[in-house]
């Protein structure tokens, strides 16, 4: 009985597999929809039409897109008539969700006009974003009546909070007493507005073509300045910007170069503090031009890097550098401070009596930051929410993206699926309504007693004041992650939606990571010039148990424009893969609201033009989106596989570190990745020699980073995985973070210091080499030759799931050792879908398996491990390094095959050390295919469409001048004849059509053999060919490029330049007035005359012979 039920169990256990490994293959050949590629779809510049909204839909779902994310954007393009967030904008977005759900498109939107980040007209400034503000005067001890000068009023904004006064510093004393004659070399430059402390209103400082404009102060007589402080918009990112010194108002020297800060999407600043420099003249010089609200040039030494220190720019608290030790007369002690905020009326005045001497009084209150969601149209564009307010961004959630859920729910309850944050650009903000009475609940000290912080001052010393600051700057990233990043997905998940976040900055001061945690679906991006910005994304999902992590994809400067094809596209994608991402949203698919232009819409001089209008879309881009989603769907399975977990501290702010940052410098088979506090703390546990999370994915190391200051919890979580062996490395920490601690506090931080680092696993800085071979850790994959070759591994129940990539401009084999054993190499090809087990594999005596893997230049592949390979006959892997005219591989029953594409005598070497002779006698030649076609020209306008070529060569070298400006599909056709002695079962017939811009269709014998849309342009053609003669048609596709550069030859006709507004005949949806010419597109990127690009077929083209032997064991 026991015998049965075992034998029953084994076949339901085998049968249960094979299902598994069936449904693998299955899907893989033909994914389900959800892994398809979505794309960002950019409405531009109020531009909307129900007809064009259709059309793109439809071409989407029949091309192989599996939904959007809607934008609003206006930039670069003229304006149409929908306005943002009105009935009939609303209705337009309800249009699109209905044709969605009619399509089996997912949908969703960004949560406001534009791309950054969280605003609109609906959010009153009371219920923006944040700063404290303060103005300071210096008064004489004894009856005080003065009327104090009010602080910023942002968008009619301000709310005091505290009037404070404290025996003034003698700096302070002395930037009151003296009165600078300030003046500029910009006879417009209105000194008086941007020299009176506040940051309300700006005046241009302009500056002659190609020459310096200043900023002068003459304070009369030498006088010691220790601080420079400068707000301001500009137009251009770099250039001169320093403080130069006289004394004669005549001859000037560099004293100071300064660095221009971007503290918003279009807010910057100079805040700097320097060696104490004394002179009569100095002068603030530029050759920008800058519209600036204020300068400030003082006395004062200010604590360094202000601005970052209270989160109004970003300065990663690990770039943050050692807070200047200050002499003690610069010092304000917290116990000389007096609270005066009862003795100020309603209009500002102070009456009240000081002690003799000299007092500083400072008003502080709050204002909006003024940041401004962007690029919106007027009628999108308002104040950015608060980002620390719950009730405010609740008011802004129902502004809009709640009217777009209200009118799409009801016609697409299916396709309506989630909504999106994008990049986040609009600056820090360091203070919100209650800020004050949080803070103290949670740090155990009043914020408020600390005010001179906020105005660059320090308090009691210099350790105070940083441990303040730290506290401070975590606390901000707290309240904003809680209540602006987590409570998005709050209020998403009260819709029943899901959210999408971009969640980093390059401007705001809060911890990416933590910004991750409710997240449903986090994001990356990368750039098609090899900016990759997705490690926060990627372990953000990882820490947090998601599974997928999405990108805005293919980001594109205007070099891209019209040129950007699948094939020039796909190693980039492929990276990004191997970076962790398993989901790709396209940017950018402009929205056509005329359907009767080509190609029509931009998004003017951004992303990468993935639109219906593109020449490729039916042929290369169906093809390459199949590919997408094949690869998304293998990198979803199972779970990632990593070594590495990479601390990024407790001090705020902090993001995830690259690749590049990490030292030492980490071997390319070493995955890793990045953890934050909360996930270390919450939900790491150890299981044998590896960190687990709950849903199963593990780690053998843990390397610290951003370790200068750490928390208590923190250092009582590393103590407890270096107590159970768990590898550490990194330096230890020096101070216990944040300010208000017990002396039993200290002293615990000493002895976790002591215990940590004194356990024998804790190492500094020791190389990984040494870790790998001390600690015995297998090395995931181990690729030679290919040093600087990224990989991802994903592990199922059943499979290894390898990928990586070749990024040489050459063929190449590569010796690949994987840390899989005893299993079957098989190599699942996305672009075909075709599976392949390889032969060329040694299962080695670690319990590794080395297999020699060629990939052609640029190319990429799944390797999977699924069956057993014990008792199947393989060969050598160095044999088939040596020998790469043998292409080996395995049939279902494991059956050898041999591929060989040169004649000779062949003794094969297994991977059991035995050997096996082959004798290839004759292999026929190659054929050449490269002279006498058809070529037809469907686009041609005048005389004939069909021309002979006698030898293939580029179209922009025809002496035809619409054929050498032709943009589209041209079709080659010719015959050629094969005798029944070259089509034999034993031959394996391959076409390689050469050069090719940039796709190619194949047709044989009427048989359509499937699109090349990368280069190799080869394709196997053994079944399609037949005794005698045979018909080959080419369809040859290149891009608009070489049209849009011809057309420029003609004058534009169309009165798209003659206003702002979009063209009647564009908004009514009529066909463009154009001339003589065939193009209409909304973003110049070519001139006349500009240079053509290659196009067409370009050969040769040839068939090539190889003989195929199937052995019979």
């Amino acid at each position: 009985m026991r015998q049965t039920i075992f034998i029953f169990l084994s076949i339901l256990l085998t049968n249960l597999s094979y299902c598994q490994n069936n449904v693998l293959k299955t899907d893989f050949i033909n994914p389900p929809p959800e892994n398809k590629p979505r794309t960002w779809m950019h409405a531009m510049s109020s531009n909307m039409s129900k007809v064009g909204l259709t059309k793109d839909l439809e071409a989407m779902a029949d091309a192989g897109i599996g939904g959007i994310i809607l934008f609003n954007v206006t930039a670069f393009i003229k304006k149409g008539d929908v306005e943002f967030n009105s009935p009939e904008h609303i209705d337009m977005i309800g249009h699109a969700a209905a044709e969605c759900e009619r399509l089996g498109l997912s949908f969703g939107v960004h949560n406001c006009d534009g791309w950054t980040s969280s605003g609109g007209p609906w959010v009153p400034a009371e219920h923006s974003m944040k700063q404290i503000v303060h103005r300071e005067i210096v008064v004489n001890g004894g009856r005080v009546n003065e009327k104090l000068p009010e602080p910023t009023k942002r968008g009619g904004f301000y709310k005091d909070l505290r009037v404070i006064a404290y025996p003034a510093l003698e700096a302070e004393v002395q930037d009151a007493e003296v009165s600078p004659i300030v003046t500029s070399s910009d006879p417009e430059y209105n000194v008086d507005m941007i020299t009176d402390g506040k940051i309300d209103d700006r005046s241009w400082l302009r500056v002659p073509e190609g020459d310096t404009t200043y900023i002068q102060w003459d304070f009369q007589q030498p006088y010691t300045v220790r601080s420079f402080y400068l707000n301001c918009e500009k137009k251009r990112e770099n250039g001169i910007t320093k403080l130069q010194t006289s004394e004669d108002g005549i001859n000037f020297k560099d004293a100071v170069d300064f660095k221009v800060l971007r503290q918003g999407k279009k807010e910057y600043a100079i805040d700097e503090n320097f060696d104490p420099i004394t002179a009569r003249y100095f002068r603030f010089v530029t050759d920008m031009d800058f519209e600036i609200s204020e300068v400030d040039l003082s006395g004062v030494y200010r604590y360094n890097d202000m601005l970052a220190r209270t989160s109004l720019f970003m300065k990663e608290n690990h770039s943050l550098p050692p807070l200047d030790k200050a002499p003690e007369d610069m010092m304000v002690k917290r116990n000389d401070i007096i609270n005066l905020t009862e003795f100020v009326n309603d209009d500002g005045v102070l009456e009240t009596t000081l002690p003799e001497g000299n007092w500083t009084i400072m008003r502080f209150g709050y204002t909006i930051t003024g940041a401004v969601n962007g690029p919106a149209s007027d009628a999108g564009r308002g104040w950015e929410v608060d980002k620390m307010s719950k009730e405010s961004f609740k008011l802004f959630f129902d502004g809009y993206v709640k009217n777009v859920i209200d009118a799409s729910k009801p016609v697409a309850p299916n396709a309506l699926q989630y909504i999106e944050i994008d990049s986040y650009e609009v600056g820090g903000q360091n203070w919100t309504e209650g800020y004050e009475n949080e803070f103290e609940e949670a740090m155990g000290y009043s914020v408020l007693d600390f005010l001179p912080l906020y105005a660059g001052r320090y308090v009691d010393d210099t350790e105070t004041t940083d441990r303040v600051l730290w506290d401070m700057r975590n606390f901000t990233s707290k309240m904003m992650t809680d209540n602006y990043f987590d409570y998005f997905t709050e209020l998403c998940h009260d819709e029943g939606l899901i959210s999408y976040v971009e969640p980093y900055s390059f401007n705001a001061a809060f911890n990416e990571l933590d910004a991750t945690k409710k997240v449903d679906i986090p994001m990356g991006e990368f750039w098609m010039h090899q900016r990759y910005q997705t490690e926060t994304a990627v372990s953000g999902a990882r820490i947090y148990g998601r599974n997928i992590v999405s990108a805005e994809s293919f980001s594109a400067l205007p070099e891209i424009n019209w040129q950007g094809h699948p094939g020039s596209l796909k190693l980039t994608g492929d990276i990004a893969w191997t970076k962790g991402i398993n989901e790709f949203f396209f940017h950018r698919y402009a929205h056509q609201a005329n359907t009767k232009v080509e190609p029509g819409m931009t998004m003017g001089i951004w992303g990468s033009h993935i639109d219906r209008t593109q020449t490729w879309w039916d042929n290369a881009g169906k093809s390459w989106f199949k590919y997408l989603a094949r690869g998304q769907y293998m990198l979803r399975q199972g779970k990632p596989v990593a070594d590495l977990l990479v601390f990024v501290g407790d001090g705020s702010p902090n993001s995830s570190y690259q690749r590049r940052r990490i030292n030492p410098a980490l071997p390319s088979y070493v995955n890793y990745d990045n953890i934050n506090s909360d996930a270390l703390i919450n939900r790491v546990k150890v299981e044998g020699n590896k960190m687990v999370f709950p849903d199963g994915i593990s780690y053998y190391m843990l390397n610290l980073k951003n370790m200068e200051e750490a928390s208590l919890p923190t250092l009582r979580k590393i103590a407890e995985l270096a107590e159970k062996g768990i590898i550490i490395t990194g330096e230890k920490p020096k101070v216990l973070g944040g300010f208000n601690h017990s002396e039993s506090e200290y002293k615990e931080f000493d002895k976790l210091v002591e215990q940590i680092w004194s356990a024998p696993n804790t190492l500094s800085s020791t190389p990984w080499e040494e870790i790998y071979e001390k600690y015995e850790i297998p090395k995931d994959l181990v690729i030679e030759g290919g040093e600087d070759i990224t990989y991802i591994h994903r592990k199922t129940d059943q499979e290894d799931i390898y990928f990586f990539y070749n990024n040489l401009e050459n063929d190449k084999i590569f010796r690949c050792t994987f840390n899989v054993t005893n299993k079957i190499p098989e190599l699942w090809n996305q672009e075909t879908g075709i599976i392949t087990k390889i032969a060329a594999f040694d299962n080695n005596s670690d319990g590794t398996t080395t297999a020699a893997i060629k990939l052609p230049a640029g190319g990429s592949v799944f390797i999977v491990f699924k069956e057993s390979s014990k008792n199947v006959s393989s060969i050598n892997s160095e044999f088939a390094l040596e020998n790469p005219q043998i292409a080996a591989s395995l049939t279902n029953n494991n059956r050898l095959n041999y591929n060989i594409s040169k004649p000779g005598n062949y003794n094969i070497m297994s991977s059991n050390g035995k050997s096996e002779s082959i004798r290839i006698e004759s292999i026929p030649d190659s054929i050449n295919l490269t002279n006498d076609w058809e070529v037809s020209f469907p686009k041609v306008k005048e005389g004939s469409k069909t021309f002979e070529f006698n030898t293939l060569y580029d179209w922009t070298k025809h002496r035809n001048q619409e054929v050498k400006y032709y943009s589209g599909t041209a079709t080659y056709e010719k015959t050629f004849k094969l005798k029944k002695r070259m089509i034999s079962n034993d031959l394996k017939l391959m076409l390689d059509l050469g050069k090719v811009d940039i796709a190619a269709r194949v047709i044989l014998n009427g048989q359509d053999l499937g699109v090349l849309w990368k280069a190799p342009y080869k394709l196997d053609i053994s079944d399609a060919v037949v005794k005698g003669k045979n018909k080959l048609k080419i369809e040859v596709t290149n891009q608009w490029t070489n049209r849009l550069i011809g057309d420029k030859q003609y004058p534009d006709v169309s009165g798209y330049y003659d206003s702002e507004q979009m063209p009647d005949w564009y908004k009514n949806n009529e066909p463009a007035p154009l001339g003589k010419r065939s193009t209409f597109t909304t973003y110049d990127f070519f001139k006349d005359g500009g240079e053509l690009i290659p196009a067409g077929l370009i050969g040769p083209v040839t068939i090539n012979y190889s003989k195929v032997i199937k052995m019979n064991k």
